[in-house]
């Protein structure tokens, strides 16, 4: 939330600031109203009158020009000031495609401030050629081509769902998996998910694909069950522990647990058969995604955090979530062996757990002597190339 500096009052007819000046503010009113105005031949050019609420001045401190306008006060106004740090703040955090709708709206606001000002119709006005595209134009246009890729790539059916291993470190047998989402084109072949997951969690789509990843999971949850039953393993059978990546958005969707609820007794499966696994990020989401936590725990899921150490206030929730498991992050776990200072975190976060009743899951272990310090230092499950990356179903059915 955006802190904003003591208010200011200006007396009706005094100059807020004047057309070229250089930005330093924006203002918000709060009381009384004024006049936005361009100057031409000694006359004033009314371009708009702002009254309580509405913000000014913001132009020249997100394109870093002059002000394109004067503004005056129509009457007794009191304005809230915004610096050009906070405001900039905000901006540079924003979504690069949001960046750049920022940007061309000022470009063709100050052109028509331009227009009004030199009393030109835009028939008469010669535009000067477009600006070759900059690095963060260019990152917006690949972001929505991305997009549209992914959009038609789930319309087209060319998502996949492999699976890892996640195995007891004492005995080194399979309990579970980690399904993970996979884009399989038609044209790249197969793509890696750093390129695509965020996209996917940031933008609407991540609803639909949930959904779609859910039902998958949970089918071939069943497919693993039975197949282990044939196989005479019943107990593994009776265990076996699916993980199932969910994003904050989707624990805030009103109809994700009736829907999640619906698969489930679609494919007759055990609540405590499915493991829901989010980062810390979810709670970025507020209190509707922590209310949808509590639910899902209630009714007997497992849920699991990711990549646990890497986010904020890891501590503050432990507290407020129902957890059942930790997952160490590969970060930490690849330094074991050389960084004692990873070494003392993973240990700290283990004997955390522990006291408070949870168990850990160490990810990307890659080596047998990882694999027997994390051991050693309590860890009860794990992850990670050692074991097995990640593979299609028919062929982690077949290592069971």
């Amino acid at each position: 939330m955006i802190h904003f500096t003591d208010s200011v009052n200006i007396f009706k007819n005094q100059i807020i600031f004047n057309e070229d000046d250089d930005g330093d503010c924006a203002y918000i009113i709060e009381k009384g109203r004024v006049l936005v105005f361009v100057t031409k031949d000694d006359a004033e050019v009314s371009l708009s009158i702002l009254g309580e609420g509405e913000i000014f001045g913001e132009m020249s401190l997100i394109d870093n020009q002059c002000r394109s306008a004067s503004v005056r006060a129509l009457e007794d106004v009191t304005l809230r000031i915004v610096t050009k740090q906070q405001l900039l703040e905000r901006i540079s955090t924003a979504d690069s495609v949001v960046q750049l709708l920022l940007r061309v709206l000022l470009k063709r606001l100050r052109r028509k401030n331009v227009h009004m000002s030199n009393s030109l119709s835009l028939a008469d006005t010669k535009f000067e050629p477009t600006e070759a595209a900059d690095v963060n134009t260019q990152q917006a246009l690949n972001q929505i081509q991305l997009e549209n890729q992914l959009f038609n790539a789930f319309q087209n059916d060319e998502f996949r769902l492999f699976y890892q291993p996640i195995v007891e470190l004492t005995t080194r047998k399979i309990i579970g998996c980690e399904a993970l989402l996979r884009w399989q084109s038609p044209v790249r072949g197969l793509i890696a998910p750093t390129v695509f997951i965020d996209v996917i969690e940031n933008s609407a789509m991540v609803i639909p694909i949930g959904h779609w990843v859910i039902n998958r999971a949970l089918k071939d949850l069943k497919y693993i069950r039975d197949t282990l039953r044939l196989k005479k393993n019943f107990d593994t059978a009776d265990n076996f522990m699916m993980s199932i990546n969910i994003s904050g958005r989707q624990f805030s969707h009103s109809d994700f647990f009736n829907n999640l609820e619906e698969l489930r007794k679609k494919y007759d499966l055990p609540t405590k058969n499915i493991k829901l696994e989010m980062t810390e990020r979810v709670m970025m989401e507020g209190a509707i995604a922590l209310e949808g936590l509590h639910q899902c725990s209630n009714q007997g899921y497992a849920i699991s955090i990711d990549d646990f150490g890497t986010g904020f206030s890891s501590l503050q929730y432990l507290t407020q979530m129902p957890i059942s498991y930790i997952k160490i992050d590969r970060s930490f776990v690849m330094k074991l062996l050389t960084d004692p200072k990873s070494r003392a975190v993973v240990s700290s976060i283990i004997h955390l757990a522990h006291a408070l009743n949870i168990e850990i899951i160490a990810e990307g272990i890659e080596t047998k002597e990882e694999c027997i310090v994390l051991e050693t230092l309590g860890a009860q499950f794990g992850q990670g190339y050692l074991f097995s990356k990640a593979i299609e179903l028919k062929n982690f059915v077949e290592s069971i």
